[in-house]
């Protein structure tokens, strides 16, 4: 049965005014020596994403991408209705542009000299080892993905 509230509230909204967002799917593992949190980012690169561990104890995620597509001038598809060497123009072009940012707030126990994040097959990796004893007082850092 479809949502009501879904139904009610995004189905009257004119196309322009809908959002269409991207929420990644992550994993947060922890083992005896590190933490490890998985962020599911096909299609995105290295590039794409930024780390930044700040002040509060926090690890902020973030992605921001636009993509735009020029479709000008080409080839048509080759349908019978289409000449053959026709050029077609959109009247009518989309783009999309993904942005995400997620805050994680940090156990005192993780060594934060020591993070490491990597990008592999469209998921991105973030290792946190953990550390003995209390938490020295930190201070904003970006974390460099390799």
């Amino acid at each position: 049965m479809p949502s009501l509230f879904g139904d009610f509230f995004y189905d009257q909204w004119p196309e322009f005014m809908q959002r269409r967002s991207t929420a990644p799917q992550i994993n947060v593992i922890e083992t005896d020596k590190k933490f490890k949190i998985e962020v599911a980012a096909p299609g995105m690169s290295k590039d794409d994403l930024k780390i930044e561990l700040n002040g509060d104890n926090q690890l902020i995620v973030s992605l921001d991408k636009e993509t735009t597509r020029d479709e000008n001038d080409k080839e048509c598809c080759g349908d019978k209705d289409c000449e053959p060497g026709e050029k077609h123009h959109y009247l009518r072009r989309e783009f999309s542009y993904t942005s995400f940012r997620q805050v994680f707030n940090l156990p005192d126990n993780v060594d934060k000299e020591h993070i490491v994040a990597k990008m592999k097959h469209g998921v991105l990796c973030i290792r946190l080892p953990k550390r003995e004893g209390g938490d020295k007082p930190s201070q904003v850092k970006m974390i460099s993905i390799e």
